[in-house]
């Protein structure tokens, strides 16, 4: 069986690990092209790629290249007209999370997809690390007894630039960065948010503030069947990218998370020190790189992915109530 052709949609920051995976690691497929209009990043694909086709947008790579599917890694705001001219095209496709902005983009996305009878999976790359997959495997074996709350943290060492903090472009700071935390609540729990209360501030980031977006927040979740959760994200953890998940039940508890990058401590007169990573990509690049090949495997089996675009919707759905609660300052629910 021959190699699917697959592009890469967006050669950013997460676009550039997709794409470095695609054509290094990933098996059964063969990386032919990606799309940026900067021509920096252009440069540097040319670069680190070898001979991979770069296109300027995605008209011009789908009225240039015969493909088997693509990988969208563009802008969030972008996601949704991105998946609906693929799947017009007949392409099987990957998704970076989230989906779109609001659920009627959602709704539109899914319906495209399933009008083209083409597969979609979303990058719920937590998912896939090993950690979190142990962790579920505990809870499923009852090894902590009935869950009962669920706490997150996570944070990145510095705020992203205002143009992508602009909750028109990213979401905002729910949306975009707690998302991983809320997707992955529902999953570890096995149950939907039923209600949300929301608390953030541009506690730092005057800019960010500026555009409309927070720097910090706590989120507190009420699920269906009873069961709580707490999720703290922030733009500024200055000691590195940190994620950690507990879900406490009540005959144990599992944790999720480490701080050591590379398994070394130095011990001096001052203390214990360690590394820590500092992107997504050093904290989570074999998942990354196993979401890339389950996709792949998707493809050369027929099968269906097992992250949907409804999964990601029902994620939006939180997201987005999250996000009134905190303007509204009330709860909200769903």
């Amino acid at each position: 069986m021959s190699d699917k052709r697959v592009a890469v949609v967006g050669y950013g920051r997460i676009g550039a690990t997709h794409a470095e995976n695609l054509a290094r690691r990933v098996r059964g497929v063969q990386l032919v092209a990606v799309t940026t209009s900067n021509e920096e990043r252009a440069i540097e694909a040319r670069r680190l790629l070898g001979d991979v086709a770069v296109y300027a947008d995605l008209d011009t790579l789908l009225a240039r290249e015969e493909l088997d599917a693509v990988v969208i890694a563009s802008s969030t705001s972008a996601h949704v007209d991105n998946v609906v001219r693929c799947a017009a095209a007949g392409l099987p496709i990957f998704c970076e999370k989230p989906l779109a902005l609001n659920l009627s983009d959602c709704d539109r996305a899914i319906g495209a997809v399933e009008k083209a009878g083409v597969p979609l999976m979303m990058g719920h790359v937590r998912q896939f690390d090993a950690g979190h997959v142990e962790a579920k495997r505990a809870i499923e074996a009852g090894a902590i007894g009935q869950p009962l709350v669920i706490r997150a943290i996570s944070g990145d060492v510095d705020p992203p630039p205002p143009s992508f903090a602009n909750p028109a472009v990213s979401g905002g700071l729910i949306l975009d960065a707690m998302y991983h935390d809320l997707y992955i609540s529902r999953w570890l729990m096995a149950d939907e948010v039923i209600r949300v209360y929301t608390e953030g501030d541009a506690l730092v980031d005057a800019a960010v503030g500026a555009v409309g977006d927070v720097d910090n927040a706590v989120v507190s979740l009420r699920f269906s069947r009873g069961m709580m959760g707490t999720m703290f994200v922030s733009r500024t953890t200055r000691y590195g990218h940190d994620l950690r998940i507990e879900v406490i039940g009540d005959e144990g508890a599992v944790q999720i998370g480490h701080f050591r990058h590379t398994p070394v401590r130095v011990l001096d007169r001052k203390g214990v020190h360690h590394d820590m990573a500092q992107t997504t990509p050093e904290r989570l690049g074999e998942a990354l790189f196993t979401e890339l090949q389950v996709f792949a495997d998707c493809l050369m089996e027929g099968a269906d992915p097992p992250v949907t675009g409804r999964d990601s919707r029902a994620t939006v759905a939180v997201g987005l109530a999250a996000t009134q609660s905190m303007h509204q300052q009330t709860p909200v629910h769903l």
